[in-house]
């Protein structure tokens, strides 16, 4: 799950609407009869995501169009799977963050029901809850956690994303040792972690799982039948199957099992599911003639809470700015995002995540909410293979670089010792670039960005290469080393045409010719 950028974006488009309010009466499949404008509207998101899907390389990808209380559209594009299933408006796909409006609901579903109070410390509902500072604990209310402005860090959630194999309640039991990054309620700092503490309270209170609250209380009334609290719950080839770039490779992968970090971005729904979803949103809580939250307590999750950045504001589970609310997601494998822009809803799903092109994922949705206001979508910008033939590249001359040092490291070289003062900035150039660098890079890249394991886990192929490189570099430099070393201890040899000189005892001989005494 990322911690995302969202751009800025006009509330424009109510200068399209009379252009498009035949679609208020609009069926959920296009294959239906429909007038013609909606026709247009519906071949111009199919080219669009037709496109889309090709440049960007994605195996599959779903979307949902919803207006007020109806669905205007819903499509699935490309393949669910290795099995090559084609991807349906029905097909589940991992969430990632946009789980955090669901976990937000939940919460705020106890809220109205006088057993949550988002003034409380968390401490009231989890009495074990401790981090490393017992005192800043205390302090954490559950506003705190919905508005992300606990202190917790972004990196402590990143951490997170590699330890959440273990049951939610063992997970955070486990954070003890976890330091805040700031005073509790003094900024916002995105932490998967808040939302993952947010699920146990969940359970605390109501008395059973989180998956299981969520299953009956959200996904049962809203109709999202095709949604489920992890993959693993779900029946067996139905979820679609994650992808990633391997070396510019699209190739499916296997996630791991997050029963820990569910709460925070481990849910799966289809495409479908998610407009039902998007609907109750934009409806006071309701869909059809079912309530999840009042009207009061929806538009309380919508509101502004904490500064992000730009005139964004964190809410509860929910981003808002520039006219919009909006939340998007990412696994190590999957995507999602969902918007409300007016009476209008935009879900996308994809099968598939990829860092280097993520703000053209972001860009799909952009597009289709164009399309949505009567305005051309701008293209989807894709250097898909430029991008992975530099980095490739990259990586051939690092390997190469590293061949041609092992090769010259066995290669007999009498003159390798050199004079003192050529041993000295060898020795030197050993210890910078093959010790100090290498050793700064596996340091610092965990403390700075991203532990290493999700470095692995997020970009597979290229960041193993970056973790096993700086490996391979000392354990090459200590080899440098250490042949210097064993250079400047081997005994000075003599050339042959002094050995004749010598005698058996080392002592000088007479020449062959020489005049004696």
């Amino acid at each position: 799950m990322r911690n995302f950028k969202l751009r800025s974006m006009l509330a424009r488009g109510i200068l399209a609407i009379a252009a498009l309010t035949t679609l208020a009466g609009g069926l959920p499949s296009p294959a239906a009869a429909e007038p013609e404008a909606n026709k247009t509207l519906y071949d111009k998101v199919d080219e669009f995501m037709n496109e889309s899907v090709e440049k960007l390389r994605l195996p599959g990808a779903a979307i949902g169009i919803v207006k007020g209380d109806r669905i205007l559209y819903t499509k699935g594009y490309g393949i669910s799977g290795p099995d090559r299933q084609p991807v349906t408006p029905q097909t589940p796909f991992v969430l990632g963050s946009t789980s955090k409006s669901i976990t937000a609901l939940a919460v705020m579903q106890l809220v109205e029901a006088g057993k949550v109070d988002l003034e409380a410390p968390v401490q009231r509902y989890l009495t074990w809850f401790r981090l490393a500072d017992e005192e800043a604990s205390k302090r954490i209310l559950v506003k705190h956690l919905l508005f992300q402005t606990s202190g917790l860090s972004t990196h402590s959630g990143q951490v997170s994303l590699t330890r959440g194999g273990k049951p939610l309640e063992e997970h955070l039991k486990s954070l003890r040792n976890t330091s805040l990054a700031s005073p509790v309620g003094s900024a916002y700092q995105y932490s998967n972690l808040n939302y993952d503490i947010l699920g146990g309270i969940v359970e605390a209170v109501s008395g059973m799982p989180f998956g299981q609250y969520v299953k009956e209380s959200i996904f049962a009334p809203l109709g999202m039948t095709s949604s489920y609290p992890s993959a693993e719950e779900a029946p067996a080839g139905e979820v679609a199957t994650g992808y990633q770039p391997v070396l510019g490779f699209m190739v499916p992968t296997k996630q791991a099992h997050h029963p820990g970090t569910t709460p925070s971005g481990y849910l799966v729904s289809s495409a479908a599911d998610m407009s039902n979803y998007l609907i109750a949103q934009m409806n006071g809580g309701r869909y059809k003639d079912r309530e999840v939250l009042s009207e009061a307590g929806v538009n309380r999750m919508h509101a502004p809470a904490a500064y992000m950045w730009d005139g964004m504001h964190y809410a509860m589970g929910w981003t808002t700015g520039g006219g919009v609310v909006s939340h998007d997601g990412s696994t190590e494998n999957t995507y999602s995002k969902m918007m409300i822009d007016g009476e209008y809803g935009i879900v996308l799903l994809i099968n598939a995540m990829d860092f280097f092109h993520i703000d053209s994922y972001d860009a799909i949705l952009t597009g289709i909410r164009s399309l949505v206001h009567d305005r051309p979508p701008v293209p989807v910008p894709s250097d898909y293979t430029r991008i992975f033939a530099i980095l490739n590249a990259i990586l051939l001359i690092v390997a190469a670089a590293g061949v041609w040092s092992v090769f010259r490291l066995f290669r007999r070289d009498p003159k390798a010792a050199g004079g003192p003062v050529r041993r000295v900035a060898r020795i030197l150039f050993i210890v910078a670039f093959y010790l100090l660098i290498p050793g700064a890079v596996l340091a610092l890249v965990p403390r700075l960005l991203v532990p290493w394991p999700v470095v692995r886990l997020f970009l597979p192929g290229y960041g193993h290469a970056l973790f096993l490189a700086p490996i391979a570099a000392l354990a090459l430099g200590a080899a440098r080393l250490a042949v210097l070393a064993r250079a400047g201890r081997r005994p000075r040899l003599v050339p042959m045409a002094d050995r004749a000189t010598l005698g058996p005892g080392g002592g000088p001989v007479g020449r062959p010719g020489a005049r004696r005494s």
